[in-house]
């Protein structure tokens, strides 16, 4: 079934509900209402088909134990590894999954107020973060360059900036201390990176 099947199927569903329910308080009230009740309908339907659409790209990620996050937390990577850390803050967009992808490959997507780790090789890889579903062709994904070395830890904020036309997905080094971002990332749920497809 089409992605976006399920979202057109529900707003057709809302835009009848909706226009039934205000034409008949309408008629019992003894109001002739015109197209009101079709209007409303109408747009009631479109807007939940359009908030479905643009949460179809999400995913049902697993969230990881109070021991792998408290790890990742650590901002302390494995032996001869380095870490990468995304975590996403906003309120834009904040029910929609993220991908990321590190070098073309995706392990992990996230909502807002959560966050993923990955221990990776050392050397340069390509972090980049975008939406799926509908939501996807109307943000601009990002794209950081890391350079790690073992040992290192990166910790990477994901926002979304609010565009004219587009929305652009923001992926920056996070401020603050080391301290600071391990107690941050503490407090948050961490969702657990697809190590396989790395």
């Amino acid at each position: 079934m089409n992605k976006y099947a399920k979202p057109l199927i529900v707003g057709f569903i809302v835009l009848v509900v909706v226009s039934f329910l205000i034409g008949l308080l309408g008629g019992a009230a003894g109001v002739d209402l015109g197209l009101l009740p079709m209007l409303t309908g109408l747009f009631a339907g479109v807007f939940t088909a359009y908030i479905m659409a643009n949460l179809a790209g999400n995913r049902a990620g697993v969230q990881a134990g109070d021991e792998d996050r408290a790890q990742a937390a650590s901002l302390i990577p494995p032996p001869g590894k380095a870490l990468a850390v995304v975590y996403r803050e906003g309120f834009v967009a904040m029910a929609a999954g993220m991908n990321l992808a590190l070098d073309g490959r995706e392990f992990a997507q996230i909502k807002g107020g959560r966050f993923t780790a990955v221990a990776v090789e050392p050397g340069e890889h390509w972090l980049t973060a975008g939406f799926g579903g509908l939501a996807g062709p109307q943000n601009n994904a990002a794209t950081a360059h890391l350079v790690l070395r073992a040992g290192d830890a990166v910790v990477y904020r994901a926002t979304v900036s609010l565009g004219a036309v587009k929305n652009t997905v923001v992926l920056e080094p996070a401020p603050g201390s080391r301290d600071d971002l391990s107690a941050k990332l503490r407090r948050m749920s961490m969702t657990a990176p697809d190590v396989a497809s790395l």
